[in-house]
Formats: C-alpha cells, structure tokens, sequence
C-alpha cells in the first residue's frame, strides 16, 4: 500500500494547480495509473488543497517509477522539480496518512469537513466498474472514511471555521474596513461560480445576516439551484457576459470555477475600467486559480 502526492504542506499553488483533475476525471486518471501494469491499484483524490493517488503494486521500486513518469508527463514539470515538491510514503505511513487527511487533521483548516466527503468520493468511484481500486484499496479506503466520521462525532475538531470557504468569508470581513473603508455589512458581494464551494459560501455569509449577492456562472442552473436552496437569501443571477459588469459594481469578488484558465487577470481588469478608482477586493478559492497573480500589481487587493 503506498501514496504519492503533493499538498499545501509541501507544494506552492502553481505546482499542486498543474496536477488538479476534477472529480469527474478521476477514474480516467487511476486507468491511465495503472495501463502498463506496475502499479495493480489506483484511486485519485484531488482537491483544492492537495492531490494524491493510492495504490497498490507487487514491484514498490518499478510502481514509484511508473507513478513518477505519469505525474512529469501529466503536469509537464521536470522529474527534479516534481520531487521537491512530493510526498511518498507506504506501508502503516501511507495509511496513518490517509486517517489524517479523513479526519482533517491534514487540513489547511484543521478539522474541515468536506474532505471526508471527497475521500468517501474516492472510495466510490474507485470501486465503480471503470474504477481502478481493488480489495486493497477499498478496505483502505472505507478505513479511512470511518475514521474520519468518528473524529468528527467524537472530538470537537470541526467546530469553528471548518472550510476555505468560511476561512474566505472571516478574512474578507476581517480586512473590509481596512482595505474597503466598509463595514462587511455593507459591501456588495460577488461571486464567480456555482458549485459547492459557492454554496458553501453562502452558507457563511447567510450566517452573517447578508442578504443580496450575485452569481456569476457560464449557466442559469446551479445559480436557481441555490436560489431554491437559500430563500432568504437575494441572489442575482448573471451569465459570464455580465461578468465585467457585476465585478464592476461589487466590493468584494469571490472566485470558485473549476475553469482551467485565470478568470481575472491583470490586463482584463485594465481593459474594463477597473485598474484604480474605488477599492475592490479580489478572493480566489479555487484551485486551478481563478485570479493571475499579476493582479497583485493593480491598484486591488486580491487575495
């Protein structure tokens, strides 16, 4: 039993972002592991904070090299770089690890809870019939959930901020009057996407007594979705066409697609009118990132 990966604990943004698979992509992902036969079982975990690959294989010295070549050739980065920036491990290591990672304690916020929901994800589809997972992995696996539904019903390890999206909403309240001269109250917030970093979102800010924000999203869909699921909550519906538009009279822009390429980049804010004048707080959530670093040199905080 071994894991190879890379996280927040040991790779900057720009290399985890080269090796992100959505979910959707992950079974695709453990079959390509496993074509040349050195490694016998895959499973793929990727997140916004880490990404990881289980598996098992008869040959540990013949598997590591397998493994290897297919995240160089996957991120496009050297072997070199690459292991700078991995973690390998095996045996009980690679198992503590992955009871850690249920139970949050691997978390860049201690405690969250929807990385139990993304391992319990790896575990199904590994065993789905175009999954890559075996009897190893699946016990593995099903462990690893287990643990982390019993550290969370029997310590107090998820109460408090438990999400990047509630880390999101505490810092942008936290810095509003410093860098907006607003109260959180007051400001007019955006966000870029509607997936379930978005609902999560408006969850914290709903819990905040906010009450209007827009979505920003390629379709209507998921934005009604979440108009149904949060009533009491005033939530304008806008296509990418209105981006500019909407980021244009926002205080604070949140971005959370799963997009593949920047969303706001220095020149597109230049090329809307939006370099200078009032302040307008940029917060990226989403990895691959959303924001190009490169905002960081416009007159915005962005985050």
């Amino acid at each position: 039993m071994h894991v190879v990966g890379l996280s927040i604990h040991h790779a900057s943004v720009e290399v985890r972002e080269k090796l992100a698979i959505a979910e959707a992509e992950w079974n695709a992902a453990s079959n390509q592991i496993c074509a040349d036969g050195a490694v016998t079982e895959a499973a793929v975990l990727s997140t916004c904070n880490r990404f990881e690959v289980y598996y098992a294989a008869t040959d540990a010295r013949a598997a590591m090299a397998s493994m290897t070549n297919y995240l160089a050739d996957r991120s496009g980065l050297p072997v070199s770089v690459l292991r700078q920036n991995l973690f390998m491990l095996s045996g009980d290591d690679a198992v503590w690890h992955l009871m850690r990672v249920a139970g949050g304690l691997d978390s860049l916020i201690v405690g969250e809870g929807q990385i139990l929901s993304q391992v319990r994800q790896c575990h199904l589809h590994s065993i789905e019939e175009d999954g890559c997972g075996g009897k190893v992995l699946s016990r593995l696996l099903n462990n690893g959930v287990a643990a982390g539904k019993r550290v969370r019903s029997e310590t107090a390890i998820s109460k408090g901020s438990v999400s990047i999206s509630s880390a999101a909403v505490e810092l942008s309240e936290m810095l509003s009057e410093e860098d907006l001269n607003l109260p959180f109250s007051e400001c007019r917030l955006a966000v870029v996407g509607a997936g379930k970093m978005t609902r999560l979102l408006i969850t914290h800010l709903a819990s905040r007594g906010l009450e209007k924000i827009s979505i920003v999203n390629r379709s209507d869909t998921r934005p009604k979705e979440l108009q149904e699921q949060f009533p009491d909550v005033d939530i304008e519906i806008k296509l990418m066409d209105d981006l500019w538009d909407v980021v244009g009279r926002s205080d604070i822009v949140y971005t959370a697609t799963s997009s593949v390429d920047y969303v706001i980049t220095d020149d597109l804010l230049k090329g809307n009118g939006l370099a200078g004048g009032r302040p307008l707080m940029l917060v990226d959530i989403a990895v691959p990132r959303n924001i190009a670093e490169e905002c960081n040199t416009v007159s915005k905080r962005c985050l």
